[in-house]
Formats: structure tokens, C-alpha cells, sequence
């Protein structure tokens, strides 16, 4: 299969939300693949919330010649403290996704706060498009063809890679 036709096989929505599946789909992989083989790598997912940072910010070239009403309430909200993020709080849920010992494999951590949009780092729901193990099945493969690169699935193989 042609890179082309490999990634117009991958079954994702439109930008800006599919390389955010398609990663979010990899990752749940990795985790499933390396019980599986024995490889011994902890796979966990993790979103910052939001955050009032320039990627907010009214930019011409993304087609945002100024602030929406929203990024001006999101940028109040967090200089008061309320409902989202702040800059440094945002990386706290991927901190606790890699280092906690209290986090589980192959799960997803953001903001426990209302609608998750601030607060400390929990445990989330999976979104409704990273339940699909086809998909991301898909996404490994896509993977693989498109960097050239395979990766081993017996458990032995794995466990020799590791001495």
C-alpha cells in the first residue's frame, strides 16, 4: 500500500481533532501491543485542559484575525482562578499519566475540574472515538507503513530487546 492510500485509511475526523485521534488511537495501541509482546512500556493518555496560551491567541494565519468572545472569557477566567487552566497547571495531568505510581496503564488523565477544563490531575472517560481497537489498529499499521519501521509481537523477541 502506498503511504497515500495508507493514510487515507485512517479513520479519523477533520483537522484539527484527527491528529489528535490518530495520536490518542496510537497511544491506547502501543500500551495494548506492549502487554501483549511483553515489551515492558506503559502507555497513558493526557490533555492539559484550557489554558490561555498563544495558542489561543487571534493569529491571521490560522483565520483569526482577533479574540473570540470565548478566548477573552477563557484568558478572564483563568486570571481569576475560575474553571480552567493555567499555564502552570496545564502539564500537571501528563506528569501524573508518566510518573505517578497511582496511574494505570493504558488510561486517560486530564483536568478533574467542571467539564474538565481545569483543575488537578484524574482519570477520564475515554472520548467515544478512542474506543474503537480496529481503529486503532489501523493507525499502528498506517504506522508502520508510512515510517517503515515493524514492530516485534512475541513475547520473546520483546524480552530480549530489553537486556
Amino acid at each position: 500500500m502506498s503511504p497515500g492510500r495508507a493514510a487515507a485509511s485512517v479513520p479519523v475526523p477533520g483537522p484539527p481533532c484527527a491528529s489528535k485521534i490518530a495520536f490518542r488511537l496510537f497511544g491506547l495501541e502501543l500500551d495494548r501491543r506492549s502487554r501483549a509482546a511483553g515489551w515492558g512500556i506503559t502507555s497513558n493518555l493526557s490533555h492539559p485542559g484550557v489554558v490561555p496560551t498563544n495558542l489561543l491567541a487571534a493569529r491571521p494565519e490560522v483565520g483569526r484575525g482577533r479574540d473570540t468572545l470565548g478566548v477573552r472569557l477563557i484568558r478572564i477566567l483563568s486570571r481569576l482562578g475560575i474553571v480552567v487552566g493555567t499555564v502552570e497547571t496545564a502539564p500537571l495531568p501528563a506528569l501524573y499519566a508518566a510518573a505517578s505510581p497511582d496511574a494505570e496503564r493504558g488510561r486517560f488523565y486530564g483536568p478533574r475540574g467542571p467539564g474538565h477544563l481545569g483543575g488537578p490531575p484524574a482519570e477520564q472517560k475515554l472520548y467515544s472515538r478512542l474506543h474503537s481497537t480496529e481503529d486503532a489498529r489501523r493507525i499502528w499499521q498506517t504506522s508502520e507503513e508510512l515510517t517503515q519501521v515493524r514492530f516485534p509481537t512475541d513475547r520473546a523477541v520483546g524480552r530480549t530487546a530489553r537486556r
